[in-house]
């Protein structure tokens, strides 16, 4: 991948892109979009034929427009495969960015981000006002929705699966400040372990555990005697309707020896109105954003949403103009026949002029997505993973193409689904497989580093599955606005984790945490009861829940918030 993309300091001219495309066509054999409607306009190269054209002022139907500029995932795949460099999702964000200013975003659209507003919105508050909440976890599995009887008027399957938010969000319970040093009492000595003193289930890896616990102690250690403290930027998806993982991150950081900030000003990205186009809006709320960082004493940010550290990272440098990459308007210059850049008149420095500071001082260089953070703290390093699973099904397991012993099973009593029935516990190493999410892999250059902790899990196996690294469908808004389109691209997926016979699915953000919930649940457990089949529930979870976990048998609990 472009290594300026990834850092956020690039020095392009997004007008250079467009001189770039050679129209060799290889964007269309690695888009995900474009195997589902085999039509020149889902590729890449068409939207950038278009691109051009829009910004020429041909005349084009706007309506249409606006419908082709949509199916976009935001993957970058393109960019990563692009012979010449050329970096076609920053050109679908251009042209994005200029149907906002001109008010192309439908109005439907607009009400729809303007309720997503604030960390706590009134979307949220709404929702839980009238009773549509969930009270026990989510336990990684998808399952039947309160709301199945809409889903028809919105062109939805009836047995999809879209989680309800927590009856209580994290950050309204967490608290603001957790001390790593209560937790000392917790960690077993490593020779305990090696002795036996301490029980180990019998499908553990000895070997792995107690270098587990080891490199824990190590960094628990070090961060300690260096007083780290880490400021816990969890995003709206996490805050909502995964408050389990977010409780997960920070216990994770306390064993590690980090102290804990998860302050309760904390609001929004800006990611759904920056995907959307409107790059005036994302500023606004960027430039709230700094301030609530500025108010906090911290030494990291640590971020679980890959969306929403690629925003910190990459995304919030172009919009204050921190960089030659930043949002500009394009014009076509008819006398040179080329395009060029509208006069900037120093607009964004006028309107934010602490946004710079801020950013330079607050967040530039400190954010680390958590599994960036674990693999650094843990001193792993990217290995050859085992890759079975790309060139073979695995042959052990039940007759069922997923193991019946599957890790981590939801508990009957969740009240999205009450199809669970009694598992027996685990008694073979489960396998484990990963998904990657584009916005943390091609978005933040974090790829090996979540595979890595699974490799080490004692408690695990981990198989990385084909095409590991292709986009699962979800692309923020795009699995709900496109589902059938969605589900199509879904399926190459799904396909991949069966293939390796997985108990258990990892990834590491919460939209393709979504998708995978409701793929899996729909192919595995709604479509083989509809067939008189026993249901199979595979879990998704984040790599960090399952090493917390694995670490359970290690750990005189209980662990404290």
């Amino acid at each position: 991948m472009n290594e300026q993309k990834k850092s956020g300091s690039a020095a392009r001219d997004i007008t250079d892109d467009f001189l770039l495309c050679n129209r060799c066509g290889s964007c269309r054999s690695v888009c995900p979009v474009y195997p589902v409607f085999r039509e020149e306009f889902a590729s890449a190269r068409g939207k950038v034929e278009l691109a051009e054209a829009f910004f020429k002022g041909e005349e084009i139907n706007e309506g249409k427009l606006q419908d082709i500029f949509d199916l976009c995932l935001h993957c970058m795949t393109c960019e990563e495969n692009c012979p010449s460099g050329m970096r076609a999702d920053e050109v679908v964000m251009t042209v994005r960015a200029e149907m906002a200013r001109r008010g192309l975003i439908p109005r439907l659209k607009r009400l729809a981000l303007r309720a997503l507003g604030g960390m706590d919105n009134a979307l949220f508050k709404l929702m839980r006002a009238v009773g549509l909440a969930r009270r026990v976890p989510l336990h990684g599995v998808g399952g039947k929705s309160p709301l199945r009887f809409l889903f028809p008027f919105l062109g939805w399957p009836v047995d999809r699966f879209v989680p309800l938010p927590a009856k209580k969000p994290f950050l309204s319970t967490a608290p603001e400040h957790s001390r790593a040093a209560d937790l000392e009492a917790v960690l077993p000595d490593p020779a305990a372990v090696t002795a036996g003193d301490i029980a180990i289930p019998n499908h553990y890896d000895r070997g792995k555990a107690i270098e587990l616990i080891e490199r824990i102690i190590t960094a628990r250690r070090r961060n300690l005697e260096a007083g780290r403290r880490a400021y816990f930027f969890v995003g709206h998806a996490v805050n909502h309707f995964f408050p389990e993982e977010a409780g997960t991150v920070m216990r994770v950081l306390k064993l590690l020896g980090i102290d804990v900030l998860a302050p309760k000003d904390q609001i929004c990205c800006g990611a759904p109105v920056y995907f959307a186009g409107d790059i005036e809006g994302a500023r606004r709320v960027a430039a709230a954003a700094l301030d609530r960082f500025a108010s906090h004493r911290y030494d990291l940010v640590v971020t679980s949403c890959s969306s929403g550290g690629h925003m910190l990272k990459s995304v919030f440098p172009r919009l204050f103009d921190l960089n030659a990459d930043g949002y500009f308007e394009i014009e076509w210059d008819t006398e040179s026949e080329s395009f060029r850049r509208a006069p900037s008149s120093g607009k964004v420095q006028n309107e934010y002029p602490r946004a710079a500071d801020l950013y330079r001082e607050h967040i530039e260089g400190k954010v680390f997505d958590i599994n960036e953070l674990l693999a650094a703290q843990l001193g792993l390093e990217m290995k050859v993973m085992d890759l079975t699973g790309v060139f073979k099904s695995l042959d052990e397991g039940a007759d069922h193409p997923v193991s019946q012993n599957a890790g981590s099973r939801p508990e009957p009593g969740n009240v999205e689904d009450t199809m669970f029935e009694e598992v027996a516990p685990r008694h073979v190493t489960p396998i484990v497989t990963y998904h990657y999410p584009c916005h943390l892999n091609r978005g933040q250059g974090v790829g090996w580093q979540p595979e890595a902790i699974l490799g080490i899990l004692p408690g695990y196996r981990y198989v990385r599955m084909e095409d590991a690294d292709r986009c699962c469908g979800g692309g923020g808004s795009f699995t709900f606005l496109h589902p059938d389109a969605a589900e199509e691209i879904a399926r190459r997926k799904i396909d991949a984790i069966d293939n390796v016979r997985a108990d258990v699915v990892a990834t590491a953000c919460p939209v393709c945490r979504i998708q995978l919930m409701d793929m899996l649940h729909r192919r595995f457990a709604a479509h083989a009861k509809h067939r008189g089949e026993r249901p199979v529930f595979i879990p998704v979870m984040t790599p960090t829940e399952l090493l917390l976990e694995d670490l359970a048998p290690l750990l005189r609990p209980p662990i404290g918030d």
